[in-house]
């Protein structure tokens, strides 16, 4: 009885073997790419002049995709990779509101007339009823101060349903954290927790970061506002101040640490053209340089969220004796931790922090007990 041993494959000839396999896996794994894309469509009654409106799909503040409006309607469709889903893209038109979106690999449908949903997945869908609430409190906010009598009553009345409002609106934001801690519609309820107020920055970050997951506290506006609250209290009374590169008048290089005077208390102000409560607090300024600056006071002002220009404008019209300086990066209120402002600081000689947010009578008291 005879027996058959397969012929040994030649070297060359595994080689080849080896080759194609690779080839069709690479076809297929290329194929199975090309079908993961994004399909998203919808209506509109936008309208620019005589052009065809644009609209545009932003991921992280770019755009990566666009298409025209043609007879009220558009498509967009592209490749779609996962990381694609771990933020919240926006829809945006000329002259609307952005809407913002997940990216799914499940077809969207969109009605920008009606800025509502009209077919998407389960995310998509969450993020819509999260907007339809948020619209329903504001209506009925606006019900409620629609009815309100025209008395002396008026003004504690709608103090009363605005805390009411904001009450609700708070437990709107973190029952759709809890469901959502590790998705982007969690990246959307946690900047409404963190962007009410300043005070509601300081309450809610510990909320945050017990409870919400990787994808939200990685976002990178969110991890900037962690980065402020954490410079708050890194820059609390008791601490050395942060130095800072500034800009002169002149627009030339300068560092923070270029105006304190030795020997003397310095007052920070940081301020912008466009804030009222700023404004407002500019006499007590004046008024405290009149009274201490011959006793030994140093004064700084730190422009920061405004435009240039616009303080040029400010000194001619308050004839501010005190140095002024530009931040045009707004560096200072990460540095500081600065979520409002005016927020006026007192600098001890040795360069630590002595007092923050002073302002009114608090700026005197503390002044006066330094000066007598």
């Amino acid at each position: 009885m005879s027996t058959h041993t397969p012929p040994q494959l030649s070297r060359q000839h595994l080689t080849r073997v080896l080759l194609l396999i690779s080839l069709v896996a690479l076809s297929l794994f290329c194929s199975c790419q090309q079908q993961k894309k994004y399909h998203i469509s919808g209506y509109t009654n936008a309208q620019v002049g005589a052009d065809p409106p644009m609209i545009k799909l932003l991921l992280n503040g770019k755009a990566i995709d666009s298409s025209f409006v043609h007879k009220g309607k558009f498509l967009l469709k592209g490749n779609y990779v996962d990381s694609m889903s771990k933020n919240v893209a926006y829809l945006e038109l000329p002259g609307e509101e952005p809407i913002p979106v997940i990216l799914t690999t499940q077809p969207l449908s969109i009605d920008f007339i009606k800025r509502k949903l009209l077919e998407g997945d389960y995310l998509n869908k969450e993020l819509n009823r999260l907007y339809d609430s948020l619209d329903s409190l504001g209506d009925d906010f606006k019900r409620k101060l629609a009815a309100l009598p025209p008395d002396s009553a008026l003004f504690d009345a709608f103090d009363q349903d605005f805390k009411v409002s904001i009450d609700d609106y708070i437990a709107l934001a973190k029952d759709y954290c809890l469901r959502h801690s590790n998705d982007p519609v969690g990246i959307i309820s946690t900047i409404m927790l963190l962007t009410i107020n300043y005070e509601s920055l300081l309450e809610m970050v510990p909320f945050i970061r017990k409870y919400m997951g990787p994808i939200v506290l990685n976002n990178r506006e969110i991890a900037l506002y962690l980065l402020i609250y954490d410079n708050y209290y890194d820059t609390a009374p008791g601490t050395p101040i942060v130095d800072l590169t500034l800009e002169t008048l002149q627009e030339d290089t300068t560092h923070l640490s270029d105006h304190l005077v030795p020997g003397c208390y310095t007052l920070l102000h940081c301020w912008s053209g466009w804030c009222k409560p700023c404004l407002e607090e500019m006499p007590n300024l004046i008024k405290a340089y009149d009274i201490y600056h011959e006793r030994g006071l140093n004064m700084i002002g730190i422009f920061l969220w405004d435009e240039g220009y616009n303080l040029d404008l400010l000194l001619e019209e308050y004839q501010l004796p005190w140095t002024q300086l530009y931040d045009p990066s707004s560096q200072t209120s990460i540095a500081y931790g600065i979520y409002s402002i005016p927020e006026i600081m007192l600098i001890a000689p040795d360069g630590t922090i002595v007092a923050r947010s002073l302002r009114g009578a608090e700026l005197f008291s503390t002044l006066d007990s330094i000066f007598g």
